[in-house]
């Protein structure tokens, strides 16, 4: 296990946990649905970043998580999110 991997992936986990926490209370407060679909891309990075941290500790899991296309598929769905939240109207 990688210091360096570690750390970022510590940072991602909670940096995205934040921004989640930030949009999902200004969603219920604002109720626009464009926070809704940029809170669901945070969402998305907290589940990442959670896989991320999970399989650097288990072998099977980092196996499967550690796969590039199945790391450009959800990056792809978090861009897509927040591609509709800035363009929908």
């Amino acid at each position: 296990m990688d210091n360096l991997e570690l750390f970022f992936s510590v940072a991602l986990l909670g940096f995205s946990l934040i921004l989640f926490v930030i949009s999902a209370v200004t969603y219920k407060r604002i109720g626009s649905r464009r926070l809704l679909l940029v809170s669901a891309a945070f969402g998305m990075f907290l589940v990442k970043g959670l896989l991320l941290i999970l399989g650097l500790f288990i072998a099977s899991i980092g196996k499967i998580f550690n796969a590039s296309v199945l790391m450009i598929m959800v990056d792809f769905a978090i861009l897509a999110f927040l591609y509709l939240s800035v363009v929908k109207k």
